[in-house]
Parts: C-alpha cells; structure tokens; sequence
C-alpha cells in the first residue's frame, strides 16, 4: 500500500486492505469463532518502507478510552526503548493497577435504592434481552453482529478548528450572561445533536416506514418513536477524576458510565440559531455536573444488578432513530504515542458497524482542533453533509 495515496484520502481508513481494521460490537472475535480476543491487532506496512498502519481493537470490557490510552502509551515507551537498543530491564515497573477492587473500593455505596436514578438510561427488559444476556459471549456477537450486518453502515469524518470551537464557546458563555463553565465538548455536543437530530428527522420525513416495516420495528425492537418528544443523546463519562480521593488516575480497567441528555424534538427542529445552541450546550453542562457521587454509585452498581441492563439499550432502541450515543477522546494524548519513529500523522477510529455512534478525536497538533467521526446509514451521513449549520463549521474529510 502507498503511503502518498493515504495521506491524500485524508486516512480513509476504507483504502486499507480488507482485514487490516477488524472493529467490532462487544468482544473482538466473537462473531466468526467461539473463542474470544479481548485484543486484536494488525499491522499494514506501507511500501517503500514508509511507515505502518496500527490497527488496535480491544474489547470494552477489558478497558475504556482512558485505559486504552494508557495502554498505547506504555507499548510506544517499550517499543521506543527496545529502538534504542535497550534491554527488558531497562523498561522500569508500570504503576498501572488493573484489578477491579480499586474500583469498587472507591465507589461508594448508594443512599437510595437501586437504578432508582437510572430508570431513563436502562430501560425495562424483556424476554429478548434476556435471552441475549444468557447465551455465550461469543453466540452474543454473532448475534449483535448480524443485527446491523445488512444495513448500508458506513462511517464519515469531519473537522472543526480550534477557532470555530472558541468561537462557539464564545457566543455560548456571551448569551448564557453567566459565570457557567462552558467546555469543548458542551459545544461539540450540542452542535452534533441540533444538526444529527436535524437530519435524521429529515431523512424519517422523506424515507417513513410503511407497511408491514412499520409494525414489525416497533414490535421487535421495542422502538416505536412515533410520538416521541425528546432527542436522546448519551455520552461516556469517566468517573475517575470525579471521586475525591480516590487514585484512580492509575486504574486501566473500564470506569466509563454513561450521562443522557434530553432536548425536545420541537427545540432541535427550529434553525440553529445562537440561542438554541446555548440552551443545548447547557443542558450538556447541565448532566456533566450531575454525575455525581450518588450517580456514580447507581451506575456502577446498577449495572450489576441485571444480568441484561446494559443490553436493553442496544436491543431494543438501537433502531430509535431521535437518539445518539458519543464519546470523547479529544482530550486523550494519542498523538504522544513514540513507538521510536514519531508521533503518529493520524488517528481515529474503527468503523465499528453500529450505527447512532459519535467520537470526538483530536486531530494533529499541526491542524489543531477536533475531528468528529459518526456512525450511520449512508442516507443519513449525506443528510448531515447538507445540514447547512453543520456545513458551515464542520469540514467534511472523508
């Protein structure tokens, strides 16, 4: 493969050979055999000795965004090490401490009872995600993975700079006439679900279901949204700078929980004025500051209470079309990953075959700003092409 043709796809990871980027739903592998990865790497060398292509795929369970992060950075250290020709005593002792129980050491213990504040995010179950939740993890992927294996899923990436992001900010903190704190990701969120909201009501509007397709979605997918009223947007949360004295800082295992955000289809629907962007990127502001301690406790040992609790979203609302699930990487340092060769020209991620699924990465700290990858139908990424609010400030890259 050529490196000179890659770089001027933008990094369209669809360039890469088939087999080089092997993302899945829940544990790498678990679709074509029985036995389960928990990590999946491959490497595409370029000709001409022009670099690598490091595919890195590890199973949600074993780590979050955070962990994996930690983990690229501990591999470059070593690889760096052994390019300078030092020895395996030479690396030092990592600090990172995988066991769980520092986890749940540091959780504390809910005062109310339990999923009492989760009621919204883990939605009743049914004989459907119980049976998922019964089967072995690797029949669970096959049955994942077929679920979304039919549909025209594909994966777009978009780029806004690091002067759109503050002007945005900006025009938030001026309207908002408040002391409030107002982050990247407060913006990058409202801006995703006032203009993804936008185009896939469209796209409902244009392309409805009918006939038996109308009855049967509702009725085994539990997603009838007919006369839904909010957008449902969830994004990662990670927990570990959100407990007081906790020293998690060095807990590579999963501590991601998930915060919603409610915003009336009604408010999404109207033009994407300042004003409507404020009230979103409040909102966002608004649930970041709710996960607290009570709400860490809830998640955290609310999602052991049922076997199914984290399935029931991805089975029976995976087809809602007004809800989004995000996650953002932008603050991580991937581009401080040395192997020995350089930090990396680019990075991103996998085109995971689920849909209503966006990440936020940073881009080169030569372009600065963010990348924002989302995950959906074909129809429905052309549709956010044309959203003229999303146009204006998010260039599209592949």
């Amino acid at each position: 493969m050529d490196f000179a043709n890659f770089e001027a796809a933008n990094f369209n990871p669809a360039l890469l050979p088939d087999g080089a980027v092997k993302p899945t739903a829940f544990f790498t592998g678990g679709f074509q055999e029985e036995k389960i990865k928990l990590v999946d790497i491959c490497i595409v060398k370029f000709k001409n000795d022009r670099g690598v292509v490091l595919s890195v795929n590890i199973a949600h369970a074993v780590v979050d965004g955070y962990g994996f992060n930690m983990f690229m950075h501990r591999w470059a250290e070593i690889s760096k090490e052994l390019v300078s020709d030092c020895t395996a005593t030479d690396f030092g002792v990592s600090n990172v401490v995988y066991s769980r129980s520092i986890l749940q050491k540091a959780v504390p213990t809910p005062q109310k009872p339990l999923l009492s504040e989760l009621y919204k995010m883990y939605i009743p179950g049914g004989y459907l995600s119980r049976l998922v939740a019964w089967v072995s993890p690797g029949i669970r992927g096959k049955i994942v993975e077929s679920i979304h294996a039919s549909a025209d899923i594909s994966i777009s990436c978009f780029h806004v700079s690091r002067e759109t992001l503050d002007q945005l900010r900006q025009s938030v903190k001026t309207i908002s006439a408040t002391d409030q704190r107002i982050s990247d990701n407060d913006v990058l969120m409202a801006a995703i679900t006032i203009a993804y909201a936008q185009s896939i009501l469209k796209h409902k509007s244009e392309h409805p279901d009918v006939g038996l397709a109308s009855w049967l979605k509702p009725t085994l997918l539990g997603s009838s949204s007919k006369n839904l009223k909010n957008f449902v947007a969830v994004e990662a949360a990670d927990i570990r700078h959100r407990i007081p004295n906790s020293n998690l800082e060095t807990y590579s295992g999963n501590s991601a929980i998930s915060m919603m955000m409610l915003n009336p289809i009604e408010l999404l629907q109207m033009p994407a004025s300042p004003e409507v962007l404020t009230q979103v990127a409040l909102g966002v502001r608004k649930s970041t500051e709710g996960v607290t301690s009570e709400y860490i406790a809830q998640s955290i040992n609310g999602g052991d209470a049922e076997s199914d609790v984290v399935l029931r979203p991805l089975i029976y609302k995976a087809r809602v079309a007004e809800r989004l699930m995000a996650t953002n990487f932008s603050r991580f340092t991937l581009y401080k990953t040395d192997f020995g060769w350089g930090i990396p020209q680019f990075v991103a991620p996998a085109n995971t075959k689920i849909p209503k699924i966006a990440t936020f990465f940073p881009a080169h700290p030569s372009k600065g700003g963010v990348y924002v990858h989302l995950v959906d139908s074909v129809s429905i990424l052309q549709q956010m092409r044309t959203n003229s609010f999303w146009a204006e400030r998010f260039e599209f890259v592949y």
